[in-house]
Order: structure tokens, then C-alpha cells, then sequence
């Protein structure tokens, strides 16, 4: 004890060794947004040398900006003068920062209130997401190629157990019917080759569906995508598709555009392929969960027959068995696009009748987007 006391027993010499060894950059600023203080880590992120004197002020030093490159340090945009206003903390508030070096630094910042007698400060957490992004992107490129490759596997089935057997089908019945106009029965080869027009008609039809659905992608743009596509699968099947966009984003990230997409495409495809529907309803909706996140909708329902009912109750099990989840495959990868997302996809008979699908997942918002919200 008595050796404590003779080196200095100093709290604020242990609050500054905590704040200067944390891992996260700290940097802390007064109302005048000039900097006071950095810690190691802070100044390893944005490239300043142990040595080298920092900026005077947090928007000199960081050049903060959002994704679409606006200067997030001018007011009434800054978090910092948000905090100080308010007193309330801010977290995990995604932007970009400038390095001295020029580089773009994806980071997550979080901002608290610092009362100090007549004086007012805020400490910002700074949160390098590079490697986060750097792994979120990687895990993305595999689901990409997964998905590529069970679409493949998929198209090749859908094609031997349609459309090839169609073709197949079809061209048996033209031998037939060149025996039978050798054989004079003109009347029974017309007969023959009406059957073979229907069936190379609706061969041609599913053609130009599946290669419709494989070469187009919606990207950021979603909602505008699924208006256009939702228009021209109207035109494709006949089936009337009522839409209501309940508070639903003009762009979303195009990583969950195309996943959503190939949701709504598998969802349709089927109403269209099995149902014997005479209408579809479709609603995409967004509301809060919290502050800075939301939750986002699509639900898909038609007036058909109804999913069968060993199907619903075999996809609820999670395909226990894998000979018929391969017999279902568009189901079994409707609902891994839906975790790929984080999101859960559900599917249910729908009253009166007809199948239900909904698909929900979650996201994070930024502190603009939720004041825009809020206001």
C-alpha cells in the first residue's frame, strides 16, 4: 500500500492508460468539434504518426462522409453537434472516413455525451469494418456461386421433366403423323398435329419464362424492378398480380434486390406452374423495429388450389427428407435465399383458398434515414 501511494495513486492517469490501449479508435472532441484527445488506435486508423500532431478540428481530421459522398461533418448533418444538443448517445452509426493517406475507411461510430462543469464534450468510438466488409463480401460470393450452381441443377430438372419430354413427346407424335398421311388418314393426323402445336406452344411459353427470369437482375432498384417484371409476368401468364407498396425503400442493397427477386420469381413461378390461380396479391412493406433498424415484408398470395398438404407439412420439417426436397427444390432454395438474408420465409394455406408466402428479414438504418423517418 505504502508503495501506491509513493508512485501516485491517480485515476486519471488509469482512464487515460484504458482509453490509450483500447482497441476500438476513441477520439474525443468539445463543442467547437476541436479534438482533444486520441487514443493509439484512433490514430492508426486514420494514418497519423505517433509523433505527428492531429488536426484541430474532428471534421478536419476524419472528412466523414456517407455512401452517397455527402460531407456528413456540415451542420445540421453532425452527429457530434446531435449528441451535444441532445445528450443522447448515438450507436453504430455507419460512414466513411478519409485516412491521411486518402484511403476510404468504411467505420462504425459511436457517440457519447461528455458533461464537464461549463464545458461540453463528445467521445466518438471508431469500429474498422473493412475486415467485416471484406468477409461479408467473400461470404456473399459464395452464396452467389451456391446459388448459381443449385439454379443450374434446378433448370436441368425443370427442362428433362419438361420441356424435353414435351420435345420428345412431340416428336413421336409427327412420326405418327407422317404414317398416317402415308396411310391417307388426313383427318386423324390434323387431329395429331393440333395436339403437338398445343404441346410445342406451351413448351415454347415455359422456354421464355425460365430464360426471362435467368437473365435479368434487380440490383439496388428493387421496388421499381418487381413493378416492371410484376407487369410483364401479368402479360406472360394471364394471372392479374395486385401490388401495394406499404412504406417500402426506392433502393435497397443489390446483394438483397436479387435475392428478394429470385424469391418473388420461385413464389410466382409456381402460383403460375401449380396453383390454377385466377388472381395474385403481392405487398411489400417496411416498418420500424427500433431506432435504427427496420423490418422489411414481402408477401406473395394467390386464390389457386393451395400447396398440398404433405408438401407444406414436409417443407415445416425442414426436409427431412432429402429425396423429396429434391423433388421440391424451388422451395427448399426460396427459403436458403431467405436466411442468406437473415431473414425467415414462411408458406401457409391461405384462407379461403390459395397459398400464402411471406418472406421478412431485418436491417440496420442510418441515423438520416431514421430522423427522415421520425420527422
Amino acid at each position: 500500500m505504502s508503495d501506491r501511494k509513493e508512485q501516485g495513486d491517480n485515476p486519471a492517469l488509469y482512464c487515460h492508460a484504458l482509453l490509450e490501449h483500447a482497441s476500438d479508435g476513441l477520439v474525443v472532441a468539445d463543442e467547437e468539434r476541436r479534438i482533444v484527445f486520441m487514443n493509439r488506435a484512433a490514430r492508426e486508423l486514420v494514418g497519423l504518426a505517433e509523433t505527428e500532431q492531429f488536426p484541430d478540428t474532428c471534421a478536419e481530421l476524419l472528412q466523414c462522409r456517407n455512401d452517397k459522398d455527402e460531407n456528413l461533418a456540415l451542420a445540421p448533418l453532425c452527429f457530434g453537434h446531435c449528441v451535444l444538443n441532445t445528450k443522447a448517445p448515438l450507436s453504430y452509426v455507419e460512414m466513411n472516413i478519409h485516412s491521411r493517406q486518402g484511403d476510404v475507411i468504411p467505420v462504425a461510430v459511436s457517440y457519447s455525451y461528455i458533461p464537464a462543469g461549463n464545458r461540453r464534450y463528445f467521445l466518438m468510438s471508431l469500429r474498422d469494418l473493412r475486415e467485416r466488409r471484406h468477409l461479408e463480401e467473400e461470404r456473399r460470393k459464395r452464396d452467389e456461386m451456391y446459388f448459381t450452381l443449385q439454379e443450374r441443377e434446378r433448370l436441368a430438372r425443370d427442362l428433362h421433366d419438361g420441356v424435353v419430354q414435351d420435345i420428345a413427346y412431340s416428336h413421336m407424335q409427327l412420326k405418327l403423323v407422317q404414317s398416317l398421311l402415308a396411310q391417307g388418314r388426313v383427318a386423324e393426323a390434323q387431329d395429331k398435329l393440333r395436339d403437338v402445336t398445343e404441346v410445342v406452344h406451351d413448351s415454347f411459353v415455359e422456354l421464355r419464362h425460365v430464360l426471362y427470369d435467368l437473365t435479368i437482375h434487380a440490383g439496388k432498384d428493387l421496388k421499381h424492378f418487381l413493378s416492371k417484371w410484376l407487369a410483364e409476368f401479368q402479360q406472360r401468364s394471364g394471372i392479374p398480380v395486385e401490388v401495394a407498396m406499404l412504406e417500402f425503400p426506392d433502393t435497397c442493397d443489390p446483394y438483397i434486390g436479387d435475392q428478394v427477386t429470385k424469391i418473388v420469381q420461385e413464389a410466382l413461378a409456381n402460383v403460375r406452374k401449380h396453383s390454377g390461380a385466377t388472381k395474385a396479391w403481392m405487398t411489400l412493406g417496411a416498418c420500424p423495429v427500433g431506432p435504427y433498424r427496420q423490418q422489411f415484408s414481402v408477401i406473395i398470395e394467390d386464390n389457386g388450389c393451395g400447396i398440398p398438404e404433405d408438401v407444406l407439412h414436409r417443407f415445416n420439417q425442414g426436409w427431412a427428407d432429402h429425396e423429396n426436397a429434391g423433388r421440391h427444390f424451388g422451395l427448399k432454395a426460396m427459403r436458403e435465399r431467405a436466411q442468406s438474408l437473415g431473414g425467415i420465409l414462411t408458406i401457409s394455406r391461405r384462407n379461403p383458398t390459395g397459398t400464402r408466402v411471406e418472406l421478412h428479414w431485418f436491417q440496420d438504418i442510418s441515423h438520416e434515414d431514421a430522423v427522415k423517418q421520425a420527422g
